[in-house]
């Protein structure tokens, strides 16, 4: 399967003085993660919200310039090693001068089969960003820019009950909330989809891509053992 076969061709784009406030209002009414700045830059949810104190700035101050592009008849599997090289979560489509599309991690997640007889437990993130649910949003925001990660889980009794992502944070960013006097437990996902250690890999990506998710925490019967996002997955897809 190419690119071609599964990009999108609709490109949302804002200009360099969009406010970034009302760049996270189209992202979030579009359910979308990033937004490209006039043909020469992207700006993501992950931007904003490790840099909501300029909420009310330009996207061109928090914006990335280098805009990794693929050809649309690259197969998937250059895709994922493009995205899995530069540690990004999108490439542009075109010859560097024509935008065609976007690709996503969602749309290879979607689309590329893992036929490896490998386990969760073989990939998985040892080492997760754990929090309680009294946790506030800015502190969420402060350690997950330490571990440079997108999702949080939540834990109740050693176990997860919610998982909280940057898209999360900026819809409590929309509403206008004050991130240090706002707990998590009031905009963390509460349905919180899991696998196992010796889950299949392929178990998980299919799980990802039937609930349109991006993490999943790995736990056994007792006690939350680690995590599995996109971008592991896609390492090993990029094999």
């Amino acid at each position: 399967m190419l690119v071609k076969d599964v990009m999108s061709p609709d490109v949302i784009k804002v200009t360099k003085d969009t406010k970034i406030y009302d760049a996270l209002n189209i992202m979030i009414r579009n359910n979308i993660r990033r937004l490209v700045v006039e043909s020469n830059g992207i700006v993501t949810i992950r931007d904003i919200v490790y840099n909501w104190g300029k909420i009310d700035d330009t996207v061109d101050k928090i914006m990335t310039s280098d805009l990794q592009f693929i050809d649309k008849n690259s197969d998937l599997k250059e895709a994922c090693r493009i995205v899995t090289a530069k540690g990004i979560g999108s490439l542009v489509v075109g010859n560097g001068d024509n935008i065609e599309g976007i690709i996503t991690e969602r749309d290879l997640i979607r689309y590329c089969k893992a036929d490896i007889n490998s386990f969760v437990q073989d990939i998985m993130n040892k080492n997760p960003l754990i929090i309680s649910a009294d946790t506030t949003l800015a502190e969420v925001v402060e350690f997950m820019k330490q571990k440079y990660v997108r999702h949080a889980i939540v834990a109740c009794d050693n176990l997860p009950c919610g998982v909280i992502s940057t898209k999360d944070i900026g819809k409590a960013l929309l509403a206008k909330k004050d991130l240090t006097k706002t707990e998590v437990s009031g905009f963390m996902s509460n349905n919180v989809f899991k696998v196992y250690p010796d889950d299949k890999i392929e178990t998980a990506r299919m799980l990802m891509a039937e609930k349109n998710i991006g993490f999943l925490p790995v736990t056994n019967s007792k006690e939350i053992l680690g995590s599995l996002s996109e971008r592991e997955i896609l390492a090993v897809l990029s094999i």
